[in-house]
């Protein structure tokens, strides 16, 4: 079904419902929306995190440490 179709006989079923009820069917649509939103902008950052040079030192060899860089404390 097209979105074009979907959307008429939402309408159509919609018409029907007394506000109240359509109330919550557009809290709902707004819910399902700013998640739909949500999920986007995680992925855009996570996608610039990625390919982001400030993130570079995630990918570097691990530095190892020895018993001389061990400070003592006085």
């Amino acid at each position: 079904m097209t979105k074009k179709t979907l959307l008429k006989l939402a309408n159509q079923k919609l018409a029907k419902l007394p506000s109240e009820k359509i109330m919550e069917v557009m809290d709902f649509a707004e819910f399902l929306l700013s998640k739909t939103e949500s999920a986007f902008q995680n992925d855009a950052l996570l996608k610039m995190a990625a390919t982001s040079k400030a993130f570079a030192f995630v990918n570097e060899d691990e530095v190892e440490y020895t018993l001389s860089d061990v400070r003592k404390n006085k």
